[in-house]
């Protein structure tokens, strides 16, 4: 249909009379350039878009604008909010990228991706084939690229940069030379950023670099110097005690053949170790390897891992092979703990990954980010994707490089070779109970903490991963003992109190739950109340109270007091032997009073 002078409107129908099913169309002119395209969904029998063959038209062309949706119009002018990701329990916050780099023999611009906080903001790192790019995300819906450090080695040659961060520095390298150690100094963020280091006295290229913050060392993998006086070693490792001036302290040439990658901690080193797999490696005074493991389903090239307690989890770089989960318990005899895929594709290729809490996150390559629950390591399930790469193809290496995960806003970074930086947040739900309690999830009461599947078939026939995350308030039980003198009383157990015994009292806490206070009462001649704790630093009365009460104690310091909700009412800084605390304006009800590491209860009773 025409509706004015090179704009038109396509109208579709249903023929068959079922409605459409899922999918899309694409409209091309008679010489094949793309004019528009539209999605196809649910149970509708007609639908229209108007589109434009000359670009002139003044009308409004809704649809989704978002580049990187599978139903992206570029001729939309206004988004109806219609756009569909290949994802799930994954939301997209946004998507960063330069179109004026150069593209690199991988056909993009980008490679590595890490992230930081610094004066309370955060902010993404991704490499590029002319250098470093430092991107504001604090806001995540609008990522601002702030700083840009220019590589040694630039222009289409570039297809590697890496990266981590120590202390307040950014540490950069490229696995293309002529290159150089970069150093940046990133304190000042976001007014400015510093390059302090920016030097080939140590190496020239390097494929991946880690540093144990705790032993303040760096690993450099697959290092290389150039020039007259030339080598190559697998792996060398550099002191940071002056985090600005590295110095080498042990080149391990003599204990492997190729290193890819290395995670380390407190001097034990997990070396990816290509075709001779996984080794161990304890670097506190002359290396030594202490674990190996070498034989092991789909043995490829080892090309990065990641360690969290027991587990360590490591994939090859290969098309189709599956990623390792192995039993670290003893170093010294490694075990396969079990097996996972992101199972998209007979050649998918997993590339690099990171463990936080109960989950593995994976740059997947063609297939983007893909999560798995490792909270049971002998049964990983896959939890939640996103996919950057939307080719239907698994040739060759394209698509999500790297992740990173520990972000304090929880906030997933992800970059892609082709289309640059993505800032995701992995959507689970969660439910908390008080323990003893029950919640009604995917059909069936439950009351173990941990993690919920379920999978339906959503409006196109695809799988939907859903995960509901159940956990406990726990209920609190305190234990006290007061005394009391003959003929005195205490408010326990809802009533006032002149025997000995043991009273229980059930308060609710903040969340709702039960706080157990038990309490030993001794009646008998004492001159004040006192919790019999022999560590106890202080002491109060009268107890009940009705107009104040005594704090006794030889030290000075702060007295804070509470309600039985744990909100704090009030504080006093104490400086004498003893001070006067007016409760008149208190309601009648027990209170909590605390100084320096002791608490004791005290009731005020206006009646």
């Amino acid at each position: 249909m025409c509706l004015s002078d090179g704009c038109y409107q396509f109208n579709m129908f249903d023929s068959y009379g079922d409605g459409w099913q899922g999918g899309s169309y694409q409209l091309e002119d008679s010489t094949g350039n793309f004019i528009s395209s539209g999605d196809l969904q649910g149970s509708y029998f007609a639908g229209s878009n108007p589109f434009s063959v000359n670009y002139n038209c003044n009308y409004s062309v809704f649809g989704c604008t978002c580049p990187t949706a599978v139903n992206f119009n570029p001729n939309s002018t206004i988004d109806d909010t219609s756009c569909t990701f290949i994802s799930d329990n994954i939301t997209l916050l946004s998507q960063w990228s330069d179109s004026t780099l150069p593209i690199n023999s991988l056909n993009g611009s980008y490679s590595e991706v890490y992230g930081f906080a610094v004066n309370q903001m955060e902010f993404a790192v991704i490499g590029s084939t002319m250098g470093t790019h430092i991107i504001d995300i604090t806001n995540p819906l609008l990522p601002n690229e702030i700083a840009f450090i220019a590589g040694e080695n630039q222009g289409s040659g570039v297809t590697h940069r890496d990266f981590h961060t120590m202390d307040n520095y950014l540490y950069a390298v490229c696995d293309q030379g002529p290159s150089t150690l970069q150093i940046i100094d990133i304190s000042n963020l976001p007014n400015s950023i510093s390059l302090i280091y920016n030097s080939d006295n140590l190496f020239n290229t390097c494929h991946n670099i880690y540093i144990d913050t705790t032993a303040k060392k760096l690993y450099a993998c697959d290092v290389d110097k150039l020039g007259n006086n030339s080598w190559h070693s697998p792996l060398r490792i550099y002191d940071l005690s002056n985090p600005i001036s590295p110095n080498l302290i042990n080149d391990l040439d003599n204990l492997f053949s190729s290193v890819h990658d290395a995670w380390a901690e407190n001097d034990t080193a997990y070396i990816n170790a290509g075709s001779s797999g996984l080794k161990v490696v304890d670097v506190s005074s002359t290396p030594i390897i202490i674990g190996s493991l070498s034989s092991y389903p789909f043995a490829g090239g080892n090309h990065s891992g990641w360690k969290q307690d027991d587990t360590y989890i490591f994939a090859d770089e290969n098309h189709g092979y599956d990623v390792k989960v192995i039993n670290t318990s003893d170093v010294t005899n490694l075990t396969l703990s079990s097996l996972l895929n992101s199972n998209v594709d007979v050649n998918s290729i997993p590339h690099n990954l990171m463990i936080k809490d109960d989950f593995l996150y994976l740059s997947y390559y063609h297939d983007g980010l893909q999560i798995f629950d490792i909270s049971d390591p002998s049964n990983p399930t896959k939890t939640a994707y996103y996919d950057t790469y939307l080719n239907n193809d698994h040739n060759g290496y394209a698509g999500a490089w790297g992740i990173y995960c520990f972000l304090p806003s929880g906030n997933l970074l992800i970059s892609d070779v082709q289309t640059g930086l993505y800032v995701l947040r992995f959507d689970l739900p969660e439910i908390k109970i008080c323990e003893g309690d029950s919640a009604y999830i995917y059909g069936s009461y439950e009351t173990e903490q941990g993690y919920y599947y379920d999978s339906i078939l959503d409006t196109l026939d695809y799988y939907s991963l859903d995960i509901t995350a159940l956990s406990y308030f726990h209920n609190t039980v305190n234990y006290e003992s007061i005394s009391i003198n003959i003929g005195d009383s205490i408010y326990l157990n809802g009533s006032f109190q002149t025997q000995t015994g043991t009273y229980t009292d059930s308060l609710f806490s903040t969340w709702g739950c039960d706080s157990i206070v038990v309490t030993q009462l001794n009646v008998g001649n004492t001159s004040f109340i006192a919790n019999q704790n022999s560590t106890t630093t202080f002491s109060i009365y009268p107890n009940p109270a009705n107009k104040q009460i005594n704090l006794v104690s030889k030290l000075a310091g702060v007295v804070y007091i509470y309600n039985v909700l744990g909100e704090e009412i009030c504080s006093y800084n104490k400086i004498e032997n003893s001070i006067k605390i007016d409760v008149q304006n208190f309601d009648t009800g027990a209170y909590i009073v605390k100084f320096k590491t002791s608490s004791i209860k005290f009731i005020v009773d206006h009646y």
